[in-house]
């Protein structure tokens, strides 16, 4: 069967609504539509599987960076591919950094003009430098990278770690004095981590923390992601994915830099120091994603730093040959955890995929924070455009200037 998608809605989602329940009761809820966000998965059966990363990325112009490397990974672990070289990890690893950061100043320019455009221009030299100058990346490859570190923008990328630096710290000071919508979100906190167990956008190892913070499940890799987490609604725009471990009632979690701060300790030690204040404070998610990019500037500083850039070579050699089989590769993004998994047939044709984004997982949490918002005497337009600003969906109205976000609320009065 062929399953036509409309690229506009996927380009120029619907907008933002919001549908209000109230029950005999009394109680409130509120959840919020993804029907502007189509799942694309369908689009990729019957495919060779080695097309997918860049069609994908192609039909997310907001975060193809991320689609990029995260089919990459897929490929590779549906090739079995092993042995990376360091270099070329760095390299994938610096290209998604920038990319983080570059999807985090797209909110701050209405509130920060002047820091978010340093830090933009630091991000796209890193990108740069990565290999991939323009909007839509070109950096990985099975088996590597297309090209060693780009000297010259290496050598700009660091010339401006100073003043990225400093623009992400006048964010965060900025950020740090708002008010912070109380967090009553009791389901579980999901990001990446590395082999330490410190937090790593990048990583290859994911862990869960419970709502109270005990550590659920210290660390699996994406090949077990298929006894990690199932949706619910398998297909749909919210597929409400759960926790295997802990079963569909109680296995809603989040993603995201909320999430992230919550997991795992950061590596670098201005973001570190910032973490602790805003784990003690209850800071919310307009500090948690200062804070990720105070830490990705950090990390950028690092890799541009390291030898193994020059050193290393770039690539090893691979059959373009794909077994029957399923191959699972991830990051965790500005926006969380993004996961692609491809099952294919003979000859590596796509018999089914699934691309979980940041904004499905994040649904459960985001209908809390409506919900928060629309119950009582304050609940109002006003109230819920800030609760879908907290959790921040890869939708054009998460960076809407305040009061301009086209709002629709639908009240669903049940007996």
């Amino acid at each position: 069967m062929i399953q036509q998608v409309n690229i506009g809605e996927i380009i120029d989602p619907a907008p933002a609504r919001v549908v209000v329940t109230h029950d005999d009761a009394g109680q409130v809820s509120a959840t919020f539509d993804l029907a502007g966000l189509p799942r694309v998965d369908g689009m990729l059966t019957g495919r060779a599987v080695g097309e997918v990363p860049s069609l994908v990325e192609r039909l997310c112009g907001i975060c193809p960076q991320a689609h990029h490397l995260a089919g990459v990974r897929a490929l590779e672990s549906l090739a079995g591919l092993d042995g990376i070289p360091v270099a070329a990890q760095e390299l994938r690893r610096l290209l998604h950094y920038g990319s983080v950061i570059s999807i985090h100043v797209v909110g701050l320019l209405a509130t920060f003009p002047d820091q978010a455009l340093v830090l933009r221009q630091f991000a796209k030299l890193a990108m740069a430098a990565a290999g991939s100058p323009g909007h839509f990346p070109t950096t990985a490859i099975p088996g590597g990278v297309t090209t060693p570190v780009v000297a010259e923008k290496r050598t700009e990328t660091l010339d401006m770690v100073p003043q990225a630096l400093e623009a992400a710290r006048a964010v965060w000071e900025s950020v740090s004095v708002l008010p912070s919508l109380p967090d009553h979100f009791e389901g579980a906190d999901v990001a990446l981590v590395d082999e330490r167990g410190n937090l790593d956008l990048f990583g290859e190892y994911l862990r869960v923390v419970g709502g109270g913070g005990g550590v659920l499940i210290d660390s699996v890799a994406s090949d077990h992601w298929d006894s990690m987490v199932a949706e619910t609604d398998a297909g749909s725009s919210a597929p409400r994915p759960y926790l295997l471990p802990l079963g569909p009632d109680q296995g809603a979690y989040r993603v995201g830099p909320v999430a992230q701060l919550r997991v795992a300790p950061l590596g670098t030690p201005h973001s570190a120091r910032l973490q602790k204040q805003w784990l003690q404070s209850g800071g919310g998610a307009p500090q948690a994603r200062a804070t990720i990019i105070l830490h990705c500037v950090e990390v950028i500083e690092q890799i541009l730093t390291d030898p193994i850039l020059i050193l290393d070579k770039v690539a090893v050699p691979w059959k373009e040959e794909f077994a029957a089989g399923v191959g699972v590769g991830w990051v965790d993004g500005a926006r969380g955890l993004l996961v692609h998994r491809y099952q294919t047939g003979e000859r590596g044709v796509v018999e089914s995929a699934q691309i979980l984004t940041p904004t499905a997982q994040n649904e459960p949490w985001l209908a809390s924070l409506l919900t928060q918002a629309a119950s009582g005497s304050t609940g109002n337009v006003h109230h819920m455009e800030a609760a879908i600003r907290e959790a921040d969906p890869c939708l054009p109205c998460s960076s809407a200037p305040v009061g301009a976000m086209g709002l629709v609320v639908d009240t669903d009065v049940r007996g």
